[in-house]
């Protein structure tokens, strides 16, 4: 822990060092910006995730400097994705490109590594609790031991951030949230391929599905995926969910034994909510809501809007301050490339649950157009091709 106050100034502070917020230090660093991320904890540290990470996050990994260290770490390849039905239906595809199972203490401890090696000033154990602001302008940060002045702030601290606040933002609910659960399993059967990840739908988790990751080391990422709303009708504990996830899926899950204890963690869908900006601040990742609400993913998210912000506060630097045009172009480019495609992607997810509660996926017509959909890229917009 820091035993004295820690005080400075830069241009840019970047309020979380995970995906978007490393991401966002390295574009501002490589910038010749002069900028400073600080974050809550110590790395190398854990986060509870899926640990999905497509071949679209990992070309953004490439780009970041991240990705060698990445490969040479814990990992699985994920050379194939399945749709599963009740009745075992299976709707796969090959992936031109393969995704990547990486434990979050890998990834992220990667990615800080990579943010180390293009100078950025980084703090470690610090909390930030609120923005300071003058004027209706964020100006800085402070916490415990911790002020820092800054005309330009990235919050990229996840889904509780600090920016929320600062933009008078409440944090997401109902059909904006989504809840998991996850639990690391040895042992686990993979049938149809030890390179296959599997999305189980099933009546007990309309608007969410159940996950069978390929092991990374012998261990096996599973887990439960629901939107929020969806899971308090439901009225069953997420560790109820999940267990009766595993009990549904004997051969998978007979021989296998847990590997640590059973964790949650929520998930800020995408689209995101108005505004993602304000005078003097950028949210990025988790922070902003930029969670696809079909699959869950939000590493590619974290890693192009932190991209994103990095590279518009360095051009707000250039010209001498965060303004509204370039505010109006971040949040427009994250409409674009994250926003719409998210509505379809909302509307794909009320499709399958429709499907899976009514047992039309029996269809043959309907399997055929769920391939063409599949093998389309409709369901995987973040994969590399």
């Amino acid at each position: 822990m820091n035993e004295k106050k820690i005080t400075g100034t830069s241009p840019v502070l970047v309020v979380g060092a995970g995906p978007a917020g490393s991401a966002a230090g390295i574009v501002l660093a490589r910038a010749g910006a002069d900028v400073c991320v600080v974050d809550r904890a110590r790395f190398p540290r854990d986060k509870t995730c899926g640990d999905a990470v497509s071949s679209g996050a990992m070309a953004l990994c490439e780009e970041l400097g991240a990705a060698d260290a990445i490969k040479a770490g814990p990992h699985a390849l994920v050379n194939e994705g399945a749709i599963v039905f009740p009745d075992g239906t299976r709707i796969s595809r090959r992936y031109d490109k393969p995704g990547y199972i990486v434990p979050r203490l890998a990834l992220d401890h990667a990615l800080r590594l990579a943010l180390s090696r293009s100078c950025a000033r980084v703090i470690e154990e610090v909390q930030v609790s609120e923005l300071v602001r003058r004027d209706g302008a964020v100006t800085g940060a402070v916490g415990t031991d911790f002020s820092w002045q800054s005309p330009l702030v990235i919050a990229a601290d996840g889904p509780a951030s600090v920016g929320l606040q600062a933009l008078g933002r409440t944090l997401p609910r109902g059909p904006h949230l989504a809840v998991s659960a996850t639990l690391y399993m040895r042992g686990v059967q993979f049938p149809a391929g030890a390179d296959v990840a599997d999305h189980i739908f099933d009546r007990t988790l309309p608007y969410g599905y159940g996950w069978i990751f390929p092991s990374v080391d012998g261990v096996s990422n599973v887990g439960v995926y629901q939107r929020s709303d969806a899971y308090a009708r439901g009225g069953i504990s997420l560790s109820a969910l999940l267990a009766a996830f595993l009990a549904r899926h004997p051969e998978r899950f007979a021989a296998a034994s847990p590997v640590g204890k059973q964790r949650v963690w929520s998930l800020p869908l995408a689209p995101p909510a108005w505004p993602m900006s304000g005078p003097g601040l950028l949210l990025a990742g988790d922070a902003g809501g930029f969670v696809d609400p079909l699959s869950g993913e939000g590493i590619w998210q974290a890693l192009f809007t932190g991209r994103l912000a990095g590279a518009v506060a360095a051009e707000a630097i250039e010209r001498g301050s965060l303004s509204p045009g370039l505010r109006a172009r971040y949040e427009l480019t994250c409409v674009r490339r994250i926003g719409a495609p998210s509505v379809v992607r909302r509307a794909a997810q009320r499709g399958l649950t429709q499907l899976v509660e009514r047992g039309h996926y029996r269809s043959a017509w309907l399997q055929r157009g769920l391939r063409l959909a599949y093998t389309g890229h409709i369901f995987e917009m973040t994969k590399k091709r």
